[in-house]
């Protein structure tokens, strides 16, 4: 997955999963939210190399998480709806970004 798709799908981590009421693609701060997410990428350097648990870069290497949103993207579940300490976590978003310096893992969990 390419450095703009790896920023969209940090971008959109940045949404509620139930009940969105702005998600990112329709925020008056979008470019900003975007930037934000540029920013923290950009310690991986140019070379940097990302990977995601969503369905939808499966098949392709630039999709479009902003456009899709939490609520139109599939992903790989690494986690069951069983609880956890309280949390019914059922859904999650992950991003793994790996530079030959160092390794940075977000997640995004939908808890309910």
């Amino acid at each position: 997955m390419g450095a703009d798709a790896a920023a969209g799908a940090l971008a959109v981590m940045a949404e509620e999963w139930q009940g969105e009421p702005a998600p990112v693609r329709t925020r008056p701060d979008r470019e900003g939210v975007l930037a934000d997410a540029r920013t923290l990428l950009d310690r991986y350097g140019p070379d940097a190399r990302y990977w995601t648990n969503a369905a939808a870069a499966a098949g392709d290497a630039g999709p479009d998480f902003v456009a899709a949103g939490l609520a139109g993207t599939r992903f790989h579940r690494f986690v069951t709806g069983a609880y956890v300490d309280g949390l019914d976590l059922f859904d999650d978003l992950g991003l793994i970004a790996v530079s030959a310096d160092e390794v940075g893992v977000f997640w995004s969990f939908g808890a309910s």
